[in-house]
């Protein structure tokens, strides 16, 4: 089959054909906007689930990271490049038109979000301290260049839209489940938090759907719900019950004052990282004593422990991006003497902050941090001024990514829990831009804005901006 497909006379045939399909595509895209912004949003989708892990067919195949990875071969290389020139190509009138606003974007951005700037800064520079610069500059300029297209969905759709598009990846995370089981996510400790948050996310989406759908997304929701207890994580469960506890919660502080609501929330965050910290320090004792099992994998503590004297010895910016888990250089590898007392080699930290101080140092990672808790104070204005389903989406999504990555390594790969972070951090910096909230000071002192309590609520309709068709 492969020899056939090879044939030059083969492979002319089928080069015309796409030819021909690839003009028919792009001249019906160009002239009707809804037909584009229907590919875009189905590209989107696509991409989403792509980077959030999703392994059916030959999906991995055209995952970003493949571009910069040591071991990628060229027909895969070739592949991935020629797909995605292809999808922007059929793309490129909406985009033109869409990008018009760059500038004013990434003003918004530096006004707004400044920690965010300096966090992806970081990153672009981290080459300069990197033992394999040439690797990390790849690795670096892929996870910035899909970052900017986060930023762009995150940008360009509402918040109902945005709703809606990780809607439709948790639905159909949910429905491969519930066909292939938990294998297409990858590790428990993966498909567990994702089956966790696919129950908030649509069930949040149910609140104002039609009835017609209301009923399917309530059976998708409850799907995902015993799904957390299929995969067989503690994480996973104990998330879930978490992310249930904020939509009590949430709707308790939006009737608050901003700056009581944000205290209030780090109250929130700061039980549930206890409650977590709790359950992993008596892991063994519920496990071994209490269930009679036994523990595969223990000693994070161990790793932490080797990991945090490691970013102490490149406290500033790190290892670079990529630049610390080399198990291919074997005992050149700077993460060779991480492991536990049974010996067990570690992977990475176990812990995605530890892991981006690794990678960017104490600066990066605070950087991120503050990045984070701007977000979270942007989360709860979004909150307050918001009536419809997506009011309780950023610190839903916020939440879930503290708490899963206290034991797991999500934030500093592209991968789901960053795609989501970038989508809500676009989201909410243009929201502060829209609305004029940070005119009279800069984010780093938003947290002396004015109670909202006598301001109008903000609708759903009112929540489309001129960034959005």
């Amino acid at each position: 089959m492969k020899e056939l497909i090879l044939h030059p006379l083969v492979l002319t045939l089928l080069f015309s054909t796409g030819s021909v399909y690839f003009v028919i595509a792009f001249q019906l895209l160009n002239s009707n906007s809804r037909w584009s912004k229907l590919f875009e949003q189905t590209c989107a989708t696509v991409f989403i689930m792509i980077i959030g892990g999703v392994s059916v067919g030959l999906m991995n195949k055209f995952h970003p990271q493949v571009l910069s990875l040591r071991d990628t071969t060229l027909p895969t290389l070739s592949l991935t490049l020629a797909t995605y020139s292809v999808c922007l190509v059929l793309l490129a009138p909406r985009l033109k038109n869409n990008l018009e606003d760059g500038v004013y974007v990434v003003s918004c951005f530096f006004k707004n979000n400044l920690f965010f700037c300096g966090y992806i800064l970081i990153m672009l520079l981290s080459f300069s301290v990197s033992n394999i610069p040439g690797y990390t500059l790849k690795a670096s300029i892929v996870h910035i260049g899909v970052t900017l297209a986060l930023i762009y969905i995150g940008k360009q759709y509402s918040w109902k839209e945005l709703l809606t598009l990780l809607t439709w990846y948790h639905g159909i995370a949910v429905i491969l489940f519930l066909v292939f089981g938990k294998e297409h996510l990858g590790h428990k400790n993966y498909a567990g938090p994702t089956m966790a948050v696919s129950a908030i996310i649509l069930y949040l989406f149910s609140v104002d759907s039609p009835k017609k759908y209301n009923f399917i997304l309530i059976i998708l929701a409850t799907l995902a719900f015993s799904f957390v207890q299929q995969a067989g994580s503690g994480m996973g469960r104990a998330l879930v019950v978490i992310l249930i506890a904020l939509l009590g919660f949430l709707r308790f502080i939006k009737r608050l004052p901003p700056k009581t609501a944000f205290a209030c929330m780090g109250v929130f965050l700061a039980i549930a990282v206890c409650l977590i910290i709790l359950i992993s320090e008596n892991a063994e004792y519920i496990i071994v004593e209490k269930l009679d099992k036994d523990m595969t994998i223990s000693g994070r503590t161990y790793i932490w422990a080797h990991v945090i004297d490691s970013i102490n010895k490149h406290p500033l910016f790190g290892y670079g991006y990529g630049g610390f888990w080399q198990e291919w250089r074997g005992p050149d590898d700077p993460s060779f003497n991480v492991r536990t007392p049974n010996g067990f080699k570690a992977m990475h930290a176990h812990n995605g902050f530890l892991d981006l101080g690794l990678d960017f140092g104490w600066i990066g990672l605070t950087l991120f941090s503050l990045s984070l808790l701007v977000n979270i104070y942007y989360g709860v204005l979004h909150l307050i001024r918001t009536k419809d389903s997506t009011a309780g989406l950023p610190l839903v999504i916020f939440t879930w990514l503290i708490i899963t990555n206290y034991t797991e390594t999500s934030l500093v790969a592209i991968s789901s829990c960053w795609a989501f972070y970038v989508l809500m951090t676009a989201r909410l910096t243009m929201d502060v831009a829209a609305q004029d909230i940070s005119d009279d000071a800069p984010i780093q002192n938003a947290l002396a804005f004015e109670s909202t309590s006598s301001s109008p609520q903000i609708s759903a309709t009112e929540d489309r901006t001129h960034y959005t068709d």
